[in-house]
């Protein structure tokens, strides 16, 4: 067992409640279930230390509750978490590889909790996300219990309710969202909630906004570019798409227009690619694959690119933050749809290994290069593992600081693994999406299914494409066969089609904060955005040992952007009405020079650009962005696809993996003296 601090906060989530409860979209808890919806903003509010509840009084909220402490674990101010406090001897900083005050935690060498390009990255946010929840459920309990006290004929209505409460998710992928955008609830600072007796009253929206607890931390600094200022020093409250002011307002038109539209199906179809993977891929290096944007374990021998969830989870801190908190992750869980964010991202996790369960970190993976075993490892000099520790699944190695169990050990990635019965306790699951309950066992069959579902829901399944092909355009695409290829029996391959995927790899330190590469399709007078990769980056003046160690080593972070199918066939049509002589390669061609790439920071800068293929004219040396910022690769790849033959709710597999052009040969323009060589 660790040695035990002078205080720890344990956490366990609603087990209070003894029993586990879904977490629901929020847009359901406000319309559907009024009393849970009151008891969380009240909840919400009162962590957060809003003092004018409109009954109840103010609630006692643990410091290590704080919201202003839960936030701080994920950045700024770097100190230690007010609920896992040291001992003294426990903060010694002479280096002795043989004592735990060295290879465990010490105040002495903190340098932040990141566990942002790592095999940990989705297991660490599942109890930070459970730590929110428990801190709102403990204030709702007592809320509910006054309300029922002082209000007889309520018994049995807020009590049950605040026992049923969970952290609620929004799901930033949902077909609705590319119409509508945010909903209301999100963006609007007041928020309409129930009363007892049946009436409403308007309060103030703590999804909105957060004021700072206590004042602005001391070491808060802002953070300037070349189109303005984050005034992270003077803004005394979160903010979402600033404009360069001291004053700072949060411009809800902008945070509208970066999720809408083709902004949004860019995210829906990034997210069904995810659940595009096979059956039978090689465990740990599928996961490393998944859960993050470094992939440790990738080789040039894997062609398959279907993406990370850290890469699309990005996505939305970008889109959200823009000159703001959410976009710079030491300042990100200040803004309190971050952990609304993160519910729906663990919803995710949970989705998905209940689809691929048997997918898994492990203790480690085989290079395919050498067949010899590595370990999972990550340069984050932290708090938690100075000295570039061994990442395993459980023990000490292990740990997923600082968040503790009520014995005092750390939570483990093994603990966080899994909702069902059989996992670890966590009294939470989510609510049933398309007949999956992630908290339920079922066959391999059943999971098979569900992936099938959950690609299509998403927007993007290749099976149906395929049958919206231009058949006779598309009779040049070459497609190996599934028994050539070494598919299961009864895959049959689809002929003449393939999916198009646009693999971008980026320095994560290019700009010295977060930016974006967004990719645009150009034809004519048209031109239009496709899709983005967001590099989640810190600044070099901060804190995060983490951070420094990927900087040192010149980091680069993965993302992967399907094309649109109907985009590809109207280019493939093309392609072949003005040839008589077309090759897969004479596709990619044209694909390749009707795409445009641009590199762009958070706030709307625009920092370099380039035009696509071979025809496009070469950038001059004096005006070339330097190789320090431009992308280490923007490639086109593509995959063939095979369906069960026996069984058309089987999910297609993607097999036959190739890479294809470079989609900028003749260089990046740069368009700032940010980008200049």
């Amino acid at each position: 067992m660790t040695d035990l601090p002078i205080y720890y906060y344990p956490v366990v989530g609603r087990k209070s409640t003894r029993g586990t409860f879904d977490r629901i979209s929020i847009e359901d808890m406000q319309q559907n279930h009024p009393y849970q919806f009151t008891l969380f903003i009240l909840g919400y509010a009162a962590i957060q230390g809003i003092h004018d509840p409109p009954y109840g009084g103010i609630q006692p909220v643990p410091p290590a509750a704080s919201y202003m402490e839960i936030a701080g674990i994920h950045g700024k101010p770097y100190r230690e978490y007010a609920g896992d406090r040291k001992m003294p001897e426990q903060k010694i900083a002479d280096y002795d590889p043989a004592d735990p005050k060295d290879t465990l935690p010490i105040p002495s060498r903190f340098g932040g909790y990141c566990n942002h390009g790592s095999v940990s990255f989705p297991t660490w946010h599942r109890p930070y996300v459970m730590l929110v929840e428990q801190a709102i459920g403990d204030v709702a309990d007592r809320l509910a219990a006054d309300i029922e006290k002082e209000n007889l004929d309520e018994v049995g209505r807020w009590v049950p309710a605040a026992r049923m409460l969970r952290f609620p998710y929004w799901d930033w992928a949902a077909p609705k969202v590319v119409t509508e955008g945010f909903p209301p609830v999100i963006v609007d600072d007041t928020v309409e909630i129930l009363l007892p007796g049946g009436q409403t009253t308007s309060v103030r929206n703590p999804l909105s906004y957060y004021s700072y607890q206590g004042g602005i931390p001391p070491d808060f600094e802002d953070e300037e570019t070349r189109n303005g200022t984050a005034y992270f020093s003077q803004w005394t409250r979160s903010f979402r798409h600033s404009p360069s002011d001291p004053n700072g307002s949060t411009d809800n038109e902008a945070l509208q227009a970066a999720i809408i539209g083709q902004r949004a199906e860019d995210i829906r179809r990034q997210l069904g690619l995810l659940f595009n993977i096979p059956d039978g891929q090689d465990p740990a290096r599928t996961w490393d694959e998944f859960s993050n944007t470094i992939n440790e374990s990738r080789s040039d021998l894997n062609l398959r690119n279907t993406g990370s969830l850290e890469s699309i989870h990005g996505l939305i801190h970008g889109a959200v933050g823009g000159n703001g908190h959410m976009a710079t992750p030491d300042y990100a869980a200040y803004d309190p749809f971050f952990f609304l964010h993160h519910s729906n991202v663990d919803r995710i996790i949970a989705l998905w290994e209940w689809c691929y369960r048997d997918y898994w970190m492990e203790d480690g993976y085989t290079d395919p290069r050498t067949g010899r075993f590595a370990a999972w490892t990550q340069d984050r000099g932290t708090y938690a593992q100075v000295y570039n520790e061994q990442i395993l699944p459980s023990g000490a190695r292990g740990s997923l600081y600082p968040f503790r169990l009520e014995n005092g050990e750390y939570w483990t990635s093994e603990q966080a693994h899994f909702l069902d019965s059989n996992s670890y306790p966590k009294y939470y699951s989510y609510d049933e999406f398309l007949g999956i309950k992630v908290d339920r066992q079922a066959t391999a069959e059943e999971r098979r299914a569900a992936r099938r579902r959950i690609y299509d829901y998403y927007g993007y399944n290749p099976g149906e494409a395929a049958t919206k092909t231009n058949k006779a355009s598309w009779s040049h695409v070459p497609v190996r066969s599934a028994r050539e290829a070494g598919l299961p029996e009864l895959f049959k391959e689809i002929s003449n089609f393939r999916i198009f995927v646009v693999v971008v790899r980026l320095p994560e330190h290019a700009f010295n904060r977060s930016y974006n590469f967004e990719l645009h399709y150009n034809h004519g007078t048209e031109s239009r955005f496709i899709g983005a990769v967001t590099v989640f980056a810190r600044p070099d003046h901060s804190p995060c040992k983490a951070c420094a160690k990927r900087r040192a080593s010149g980091s680069i972070i993965r993302g992967a952007i399907p094309l649109p199918f109907s985009l590809v066939n109207d280019i493939v049509v093309r392609s072949r009405a003005g040839r008589t002589n077309s090759t897969l390669e004479t596709t990619t061609t044209d694909i390749t020079k009707c795409l445009s790439g641009v590199l762009v920071d958070t706030a709307g800068k625009v920092l370099a650009t380039a035009k696509g293929g071979l025809e496009a004219p070469r950038v001059p040396d004096e005006e070339s962005a330097s190789d320090t910022v431009v992308p280490a690769e923007v490639a086109l790849y593509t995959s063939a696809a095979a369906e069960k033959t026996d069984d058309r709710k089987h999910p297609v597999q993607l097999f036959d993996w190739q890479a294809h052009n470079a989609l900028f040969p003749n260089g990046w323009r740069a368009e700032d003296q940010e980008a200049s060589s």
